[in-house]
């Protein structure tokens, strides 16, 4: 399966480059892609991930890119894995199929947010648990199975781990869904 990952570069979010270094995939790093040479990349490859800060309007650094009808349309053609906080968000109302996360907690201002009181180094280690399972579970071809695999070998015995893997989630791209937590059906 052909693959292109959009992960803009970024400090906070290197840890996530574990999933796909050295797999031989397309991959782009830079905040200045311009929308017509990125929609050419996703047009000529099977399979898209997406990661990286994001909001419910797509990848911080390409919200109008993301927002965009075409752009929308082209995605809606392809497996996607969209790994940012709040992409449920993005990829519930534009029907978009693939794997995805909801809010994900990456670090400690997030984590404290949400009512846990963690270290970093519990971060780190949650962050390197996630990226090093999720990199074993790209070698399924389908999204729905790639998020199974994900939710039962992410585990961890504190509460990001808990957190994090209640918001992994599987949406075909069809389904009307009222209920978030039943979204892998």
């Amino acid at each position: 399966m052909k693959t292109f990952v959009l992960h803009p570069d970024d400090r906070s979010t290197d840890f996530l480059k574990e999933i796909y270094v050295g797999k031989g995939y397309t991959v782009v790093n830079r905040w200045s892609i311009g929308g017509h040479s990125l929609k050419a990349m996703i047009e000529s490859h099977d399979r898209i991930i997406m990661m990286g800060h994001g909001s419910p309007h797509g990848l911080i650094g390409f919200h109008s890119i993301f927002m965009n009808p075409i752009f929308i349309k082209l995605l809606q053609t392809k497996d996607c894995i969209c790994i940012w906080c709040n992409a449920d968000q993005y990829v519930i109302p534009n029907k978009i199929k693939g794997f995805y996360t909801g809010m994900f907690v990456s670090e400690v201002g997030e984590a404290a947010y949400f009512g846990m009181s963690v270290t970093q180094g519990t971060i780190d280690r949650s962050n390197r648990d996630f990226a090093f399972e999720m990199r074993l579970c790209l070698d399924h071809d389908n999204p729905k199975d790639i998020c199974e695999e994900i939710k039962s070998v992410y585990v961890g015995m504190h509460d990001v781990y808990r957190f994090n893997n209640d918001r992994l989630y599987y949406y075909d791209g069809k389904s009307v869904l009222s209920d978030m937590n039943l979204l892998i059906n």
